[in-house]
């Protein structure tokens, strides 16, 4: 929309001879031209790049591998619940494995090394399940792909 040269009010293109508010004669400037709605305009500034998004494979991959140590949650940026995965696998080998070693049930290594399947085949499961997960999200919102 144009504007009143004279009270710059806001004006119709049609008011060429005289401003309604003002009544100023001749309000738009000779040569005005409105402006194309469906020209691409640049954006104000800075380097606008796609976020990069993790994948939800190597997600899955880290999970089924290096779950126990809470790897794959580092790797959607969530650090918290990663500590936490690390904090509670390393409770649980001990957990188990402590009692079955000072008993004498296992009196070797056999007794964290069991409990140290159990908790890898935990997470081989939960890798599974977050394969299946349709739209999962990382730390930030976004999507993984």
């Amino acid at each position: 929309m144009p504007y009143c040269r004279h009270c710059h009010q806001e004006i119709t293109k049609f008011d060429t001879d005289i401003c309604p508010y003002c009544g100023g004669d001749k309000p738009i400037a000779t040569g005005y031209k409105t402006m194309d709605i469906t020209r691409p305009f640049k954006p104000v500034g800075g380097d606008y790049a796609m976020p990069k998004t993790r994948s939800q494979k190597t997600f899955c991959l880290l999970c089924a591998l290096v779950g126990y140590f809470g790897v794959h949650d580092f790797y959607i940026f969530r650090a918290k619940r990663g500590v936490l995965d690390c904090l509670l696998s390393i409770a649980a080998v001990l957990a188990v494995g402590l009692p079955l070693f000072f008993t004498g049930v296992l009196a070797n290594a056999l007794a964290f090394v069991l409990p140290f399947a159990l908790v890898w085949l935990f997470h081989v499961i939960l890798a599974i399940l977050y394969w299946k997960v349709e739209s999962p999200k990382d730390g930030k919102g976004d999507f993984l792909r």
